[in-house]
């Protein structure tokens, strides 16, 4: 699991991840956030989970139970699903990324394809 908690962190992998779907996606997010703070980290947290993740790790990793926390949005994208959790009322949350990959943990996967039943898959542009 990738923790991006900094401003450069998340700059830097909108840069230069391997994954050019992720980088894209990331980029996207900073994208929309940089109107409202010029410190991302005072506004999200960024996870991006190996497919070695387990449920449990991440719920570690956020301080509650994924499966017991309503998930704000929830897109399915190629290769990867985006989960955003606004977590206090100043718009604070975190954004996961969680990789479709056969060793993906079910649990995590479960989560997932509960909250994005139709799985259409979205080009990035």
């Amino acid at each position: 699991m990738h923790l991006l908690r900094t401003h450069a962190s998340i700059h830097h992998t909108a840069q230069h991840n391997p994954d050019l779907t992720l980088r894209k996606l990331i980029s996207r997010r900073i994208e929309e956030l940089t109107d409202y703070t010029e410190d991302l980290s005072k506004l999200i947290h960024i996870f991006i989970l190996e497919p070695s993740d387990t449920l449990t790790t991440v719920d570690v990793q956020l301080g509650f139970s994924l499966g017991e926390r309503p998930i704000d949005v929830i897109e399915s994208h190629s290769g990867w699903y985006e989960l955003t959790i606004v977590l206090s009322d100043d718009g604070f949350g975190v954004i996961l990324y969680v990789p479709k990959h056969p060793e993906t943990d079910l649990k995590l996967l479960r989560i997932c394809v509960s909250h994005c039943p139709t799985e259409r898959e979205e080009t990035i542009p």
